[in-house]
């Protein structure tokens, strides 16, 4: 992180440049995947590669694309004065159906808003419980049509590659490395001209004054931030999940104080709390919000918990996760259930990236689709660094932090010394009381009490300032 850092503080010239057909410079729209890189390189954190194209899934998803859809976006958009803008991915089953918790509460608190969310409709847990709540899944697929045997033109290809290579020798990044990503723009460059121009159009009926969008401070939506701005809109994004010092989306040096760069930033985050907010570095507004899934349902957990551990990844040396709970299996008593968690970037692999796990009838694999359900049902929780071990915390678990090479960055000694083998491990679990745990209320300097009151004053604060 501080290598990126460094590089934006010196602020050369080649991180403004704009390719022909773009809005914001380049190095924003590969900043996150080149962070990815050097984090994968310095902690051992391993992507998921994962292709789920099929042809006669493309052609369902044309087929809703072209025919009417009550879901898409395009066809059904109108006028509202806040758009919620989101990945689509923070789902929990409720009543019958699927609920954001990242945004839905909120919506419920606004006065008729729109959320808008980017995987199809209706998703695997069913259909949104709040409405109206549309997809742009129509225009992914339409733009994909259009953009089929398109190219990049040789000059726009000369300069990706010119300051990729810039990119990779001022950050130590291997140019071996580059080969994925240089793919991954070129597709981009291809099929974003059509995505953004169909945005632009939803966003010209819907006409916000405020938009809150989840991962706007991730800079590869940098497009998608800038085509709000041109709207007139106010950007916030309310944050999701772990944030702080290291992570590569909320800390950023002084290039992108320069209006080219700081276009492809939100005007303001809302946080958890003010913990979160203390500890990034981003050029933007910070306002403690908190996180009402979790205020809901952490005091509502019961104090009557089984013996159950649940351990959760954090991407970071699988092989390493993989022979831990093996071995924490074999050593903490039967009656005690194990319980592994991949993260969500992990799910379509978990049998290939945690085979030993996988192969053990006696270790469950836990799918809920809301962590927070269990969490509700556990003694105590074992991780790396993630959110979710300040969630549990927050719902009573006993938190046992393991020790790891970015560990003391993300997490610090927040949950007491962070144990370095399996034994030690099990003998905190060994030494819980078994028959029950009292959950206490969340911390208030991580989790903003009362957030749909917060929220609302805030939301009631910005529409004043906005006008309009």
């Amino acid at each position: 992180m501080q290598r990126i850092i460094d590089l934006e503080d010196a602020a050369p010239k080649e991180l403004f440049e704009v390719l022909p057909g773009s809005t914001v410079p380049f190095w924003a729209q590969v900043r996150m995947q080149m962070a990815w890189m050097l984090s994968e390189e310095s902690t051992g954190s391993v992507a998921v590669a994962t292709d789920s194209w099929t042809r006669r899934g493309e052609l369902e998803r044309l087929a809703k694309a072209f025919l009417p859809n009550r879901w898409d976006a395009t066809q059904r958009a109108r006028r509202h004065d806040v758009l919620f803008f989101v990945g689509g991915g923070t789902l929990a089953s409720r009543a019958g159906g699927a609920r954001n918790w990242l945004v839905d509460t909120f919506a419920e608190q606004t006065n008729d808003p729109l959320v808008i969310q980017r995987r199809p409709l209706p998703g695997p847990l069913g259909a949104p419980t709040f409405r109206p709540t549309l997809s742009t899944e129509g225009i992914t697929a339409r733009a994909r049509l259009w953009a089929r045997g398109g190219v990049v033109p040789p000059e726009t290809i000369a300069a990706i590659d010119r300051l990729l290579a810039f990119f990779a020798e001022q950050l130590g990044v291997p140019s071996a490395q580059l080969d994925p990503l240089r793919k991954r723009v070129l597709r981009t460059e291809v099929h974003r001209p059509y995505e953004i121009a169909a945005l632009r159009r939803v966003v010209q009926r819907v006409r916000p004054r405020l938009v809150l969008m989840d991962t706007a401070a991730y800079t590869y939506n940098a497009e998608t931030v800038g085509v709000f701005k041109d709207a007139g809109a106010y950007v916030a994004e309310p944050q999701h999940g772990w944030i702080g010092p290291s992570h590569a989306a909320y800390n950023y040096g002084r290039a992108f104080q320069d209006p080219a760069l700081r276009r492809a930033l939100p005007d303001e985050l809302l946080t958890f709390g003010t913990f979160w907010s203390n500890g990034v570095n981003l050029p933007a507004k910070k306002t403690a919000i908190g996180k009402p899934h979790l205020d809901e349902l952490a005091r509502s957990a019961p104090s009557l918990r089984p013996r159950r551990v649940l351990v959760i990844s954090s991407r970071a040396n699988p092989e390493e996760t993989d022979r831990f709970v093996e071995d924490l299996r074999e050593i903490v008593d039967p009656e005690w259930s194990i319980v592994f968690r991949a993260h969500p970037g992990e799910l379509a692999a978990v049998e290939d990236r945690y085979p030993r796990i996988a192969a053990r009838s006696n270790v469950e694999i836990d799918r809920n689709p809301d962590v927070y359900d269990s969490l509700a049902a556990c003694r105590a929780v074992v991780g790396v660094a993630s959110t979710v071990l300040f969630e549990a915390a927050a719902f009573g678990c006993e938190v046992i932090a393991r020790e790891n090479e970015f560990s003391a960055s993300i997490i610090g000694d927040a949950f007491g010394p962070r144990v370095l083998t399996v034994e030690q491990a099990a003998e905190r679990i060994r030494a819980l009381d078994a028959d029950g745990i009292m959950a206490g209320a969340p911390d208030p300097d991580l989790w903003t009490p009362e957030p749909a009151d917060a929220y609302r004053r805030w939301l009631d604060e910005r529409l004043a300032q906005i006008g309009g």
